[in-house]
């Protein structure tokens, strides 16, 4: 009896251990399972922030590339109206003065879509006049003579004696020698109170005048003043012709004059800089 009592302890005891080790097992494979589902619950919420954070950046690289090509598009309409409207103007002179030559290019860096223009005309010559307002007008608007032209291109008719209004200046000898380029060599000499340098290239004499007065010096702008010669060209010419330059450019000051013949014609270019000059002759036609 006191044997069976003691098997059954032994049993129940083992019972017991038996449970309490299930039960461990049960709470760790809880533990594990609980663990796995907050790692999958995780990698998912790092998914979503990923595929979000992808779709934001895709959005803005989108409306960054729209922005720029929108901003690309505005310019190149812009560029294109500016171009038009020195276009429309130059084809309704044509017809207001049939056989003068006329630039396709305004020459400027800036105010083209405020670009006027007017002009006068006789039996000896045509003049047009090319300036910038506060806002575009008509052809010969009769506002626009209170801007100042940028330019003015002058046309005299059936010129006798073309030579008496160009100015041509023949090579000097005697004077100091002036290096502007490697392969150009000028002559420099001073009177009432102006420096004046001058270089011959073809048919054509340049000739630049500093003032003395206002410390100015000659040689840097007859250095560009070659250097667009070079770049741009001048027109054909039926006679010598002549570029003349005053240092210093501001609006209105109408410091390079260039002048040169085409048949019976003489013509005359007068603007605020020497760029904006060779530019329009450049388009002359």
């Amino acid at each position: 009896m006191k044997k069976n009592r003691k098997n059954l302890a032994l049993l129940l005891l083992a019972a017991s251990l038996l449970a309490g080790c299930a039960g461990q097992s049960n709470s760790q494979s809880s533990q594990s399972s609980q663990a796995k589902s907050e790692k999958k619950a995780e990698s998912k919420a790092s998914s979503k922030s990923a595929a979000k954070s992808a779709a934001s950046s895709a959005v803005s690289s989108t409306k960054s590339s729209s922005s720029q090509a929108s901003s690309k598009s505005a310019a190149s309409s812009s560029q294109r109206a500016d171009a038009n409207r020195m276009g429309t103007l130059t084809s309704q002179l044509r017809v207001k003065l049939p056989g003068m030559l006329l630039p396709a290019a305004d020459g400027l860096g800036q105010g083209s879509s405020n670009l006027n223009i007017r002009y006068t005309s006789s039996s000896s010559q045509n003049v047009v006049y090319y300036s910038v307002g506060n806002s575009p007008l008509a052809l010969n608007d009769s506002r626009i003579a209170n801007e100042k032209p940028y330019a003015v291109l002058t046309e005299k008719k059936n010129v006798a004696d073309a030579s008496s209004l160009i100015n041509y200046q023949e090579p000097k000898t005697g004077l100091p020698a002036v290096k502007i380029a490697s392969n150009v060599t000028g002559t420099e000499e001073g009177a009432a109170g102006s420096t004046y340098l001058q270089f011959n290239q073809g048919q054509w004499s340049f000739v630049v005048r500093a003032s003395n007065v206002q410390g100015q010096k000659p040689l840097p702008t007859a250095q560009k003043l070659l250097a667009l010669y070079q770049q741009y060209g001048l027109p054909d010419t039926a006679a010598k012709s002549s570029v003349q330059v005053d240092v210093g450019e501001s609006l209105g000051s109408l410091n390079t004059v260039i002048t040169w013949a085409k048949g019976s014609s003489v013509y005359q270019l007068k603007a605020h800089s020497m760029e904006t000059a060779f530019k329009m002759l450049k388009s002359l036609k």
